[in-house]
């Protein structure tokens, strides 16, 4: 069956914002209608959640609107704790979030108060955050409507707030291995157009004092220092076009796919980011089994959250594995991409009925690894970069000094 999103009305005119499976659109539109729904609005989703066949300028759009409406994750972390804490000790919710949206951002605050509005009227918490997508995703909204129809709010905003803050730590660690590659290539660009810029005009000016062919190694670095020269501005503009073209790029579906089978393969980073992606699906599989949500809607709010078209495809066959009857343990080890430890701990899982345990487990395991790397990846990458880098300026300066030689061997 296909999923689609739906927007409607319901009898005393409120907005309610769901997901609704069926054959066809039209289908979906009747089983709606028979709940004494009047709909609004309704579009067919990919597995992940994505809207299919979303036009490119939709997807640009969003994309600036999610930019502009931009929440820090941190505060995201922060927001949840607290909340936590102050419904656990009684403090109703709309007043919490009242008080919780002091001394957050403007966009934050906004956010909030809305919610804090939406409950006032009658909405419950998960319907009233469902309608801010871009600061709760849809695993936040799930838990929050498991741990409303359990009676159990507090235990479950305390568990996501857990949750969040690990994968926060776990974020954290990953941008901080890759800032030091991206600090040394982007001053060695730098270097690089300053040698073209300033240095090599030095050496053309001596050298065209000298009745000599220059080697074809000078040749090409002058000529890359005259389009450094003639065209500063042309290059810096190439230079973020082509990120911008990247960025760009990435709204590409078939694009998209082959970026995300790149990054896996890098040595060292794509080891890393294969680590984070299993102790991600593992952490959040564990908390949606943990607050009660439905095995096959955990797997599919799973894969919206891995970020990588890889695991989206290979957990899809997840699902369709369990609709047919397989167990998660045997679909996991089926797909190729999950190792044989997450497989393992989750048959073990199955056997003792505590699935949601030994996924923390594998998690905490994959965390400890991602440390370890990162805190050797300095140790790992510098030799790597000192033969890159040295062999980059060590060309140039070669490239420089080859008329020297020849200048040499004529006298």
């Amino acid at each position: 069956m296909a999923k689609y999103a739906y927007k409607v009305r319901d009898l005393e005119n409120r907005l309610q914002m769901g997901i609704q499976e069926a054959n066809s659109e039209d289908e979906a539109l009747r089983l709606l209608t028979l709940r004494g729904l009047r709909v609004t609005g309704i579009e067919e989703l990919n597995f992940d959640g994505s809207r299919k066949d979303e036009t490119f300028s939709e997807k640009f759009n969003a994309r600036l609107k999610v930019l502009g409406n931009r929440v820090v994750y941190k505060d995201v972390v922060f927001f949840t704790r607290q909340l936590a804490t102050m419904v656990e000790a009684g403090v109703p919710l709309a007043r919490a979030l009242a008080q919780l949206a002091r001394g957050q951002s403007e966009s934050f605050r906004k956010v909030i108060l809305t919610v804090a509005d939406d409950i006032a009227i009658g909405n419950t918490f998960s319907e009233a955050i469902a309608r801010h997508p871009g600061v709760f995703n849809n695993m936040y909204v799930s838990v929050v409507r498991s741990g409303e129809l359990t009676g159990a709010l507090d235990r479950v905003l305390d568990q996501m707030a857990s949750y969040m803050e690990s994968m926060e730590t776990r974020r954290q660690k990953i941008k901080g291995a890759m800032r030091y590659p991206t600090f040394i290539f982007a001053f060695v660009t730098i270097v690089v157009i300053g040698i073209l810029w300033k240095l090599v005009p030095i050496f053309e000016g001596l050298y065209g004092d000298r009745s000599v062919a220059l080697p074809m190694p000078t040749q090409i670095l002058i000529y890359f220092s005259h389009l450094v020269q003639n065209n500063l501005l042309l290059v810096f503009f190439l230079m973020v076009a082509s990120v911008a073209g990247f960025w760009f790029g990435l709204m590409n579906e078939r694009f998209r796919g082959y970026v995300h089978v790149a990054l896996l393969r890098i040595p060292v980073f794509g080891m890393l980011l294969k680590k984070s992606i299993w102790a991600t699906f593992c952490r959040t599989l564990s908390l949606l089994m943990e607050s009660g949500t439905p095995i096959l809607q955990s797997i599919e709010i799973c894969a919206a959250v891995v970020g990588n078209n890889v695991f989206v495809r290979a957990i899809e066959k997840v699902h369709y594995s369990l609709k047919t009857g397989n167990v998660l343990s045997m679909s996991l080890e089926n797909t190729g991409v999950f190792p044989v430890l997450v497989s393992q701990l989750v048959a073990t899982g199955e056997e003792t009925g505590r699935v949601d345990a030994l996924l923390v487990k594998a998690s905490d395991f994959y965390d400890r690894e991602i440390n370890v790397t990162v805190d050797s990846l300095a140790s790992i990458i510098e030799p790597f970069l000192i033969i890159v880098l040295g062999g980059l300026v060590g060309s140039v300066l070669i490239a420089l000094y080859l008329p020297v030689f020849s200048l040499g061997k004529l006298m």
